[in-house]
């Protein structure tokens, strides 16, 4: 009786009032049974959506599904990382402060690769300037996605997200503090803001990250991109490089709530693409200009993977 009484209050120390009235709801009376989810990226939005505390949710159902507890593991490193909030909180904005949560963004990464075991192959870094603004153009294989290219960025960048993103309590804060852009996607109005906004943060020196795909596709070879996203850059003036991920597939396959460890994954930047140099018809063009080199690289990669079963 005692743990029963102690539960809610753990929970509310750890997520809030609000997992404590779902957890509530979901122990008082018979249940009502569950329909099985459809793995594809619309499962994590439908368990955001009906949720009253939606990380609570995703860690209830990781622990679930996850076996080896590594996914709820991660979710609990992603909750550590508020104790660094306040320091953020009191600095003034500016290059410190993004210095600052450049270095917990990255150090989140890093764990979380070091806890998923993946065996991470960076490949064409050395093609980026540091010191230049790009759009970087990725595709999108699995939500480990992120965590990975969080880990690779040889420069500070926010991403290009889902506005249901800024709606999960804590990476939310760290993702607006590094000049994310989050799109309401099917809102017209709104995501003609948010290209404003990427526009106007590219214009900036801020490096955006975009997944033109504009969800996890897991087809073969790429989805039709999303218009746009990558015309921003031309606007800007700024360069665009493709990056091509593989393998993370393989790490935590979409739709899924579970992490397979020790499984290779690599990152390729491309050779940075000049906006500023382009005629009208290059202009025109880009979007077709970085899907035919972002698919020749992922086919390279696919075929090489093909080669080696062991990976």
């Amino acid at each position: 009786m005692g743990a029963r009484l102690l539960w809610p209050l753990i929970l509310f120390i750890c997520f809030g009032k609000g997992v404590v009235a779902e957890e509530m709801k979901r122990t008082e009376g018979a249940a009502e049974p569950e329909q099985p989810e459809v793995l594809n990226e619309t499962r994590y939005s439908k368990i955001m959506a009906r949720s009253i505390c939606p990380p609570w949710s995703l860690l209830r159902e990781s622990i679930k599904e996850d076996h080896k507890a590594l996914l709820p593991r991660m979710i609990l490193i992603t909750a550590r990382t508020a104790k660094r909030m306040p320091l953020c909180v009191l600095m003034k904005p500016g290059k410190a402060q993004a210095t600052y949560v450049n270095m917990v963004l990255k150090h989140w990464a890093k764990r979380v690769c070091r806890l998923a075991k993946a065996r991470i192959t960076m490949t064409g870094a050395e093609r980026i300037d540091p010191d230049r603004t790009y759009l970087y153009a990725v595709n999108h294989m699995s939500p480990f996605d992120i965590p990975v290219i969080y880990a690779c960025m040889p420069q500070r960048a926010g991403f290009v997200a889902n506005a249901i993103c800024s709606h999960i309590p804590v990476m939310a804060y760290w993702m607006k503090r590094s000049g994310a852009v989050f799109i309401s996607q099917g809102d017209k109005e709104k995501e003609f803001e948010a290209v404003k906004l990427m526009v106007k943060r590219l214009k900036r020196g801020r490096s955006l990250i975009l997944f033109p795909e504009g969800y996890i596709f897991q087809g073969e070879g790429l989805a039709d991109f999303k218009r746009g996203g990558l015309y921003t850059a031309v606007l800007a003036g700024v360069p665009i490089v493709p990056v091509c991920i593989y393998g993370t597939q393989n790490v935590m396959p979409t739709g899924s709530l579970h992490i397979i460890p020790r499984r290779r994954v690599v990152l390729e930047f491309g050779e940075p693409i000049e906006t500023s140099t382009l005629d009208r018809d290059g202009r025109k063009g880009i979007e077709k200009t970085v899907y035919d080199r972002l698919l020749a690289m992922k086919r390279q990669l696919a075929e090489e993977w093909s080669q080696h079963s062991h990976w």
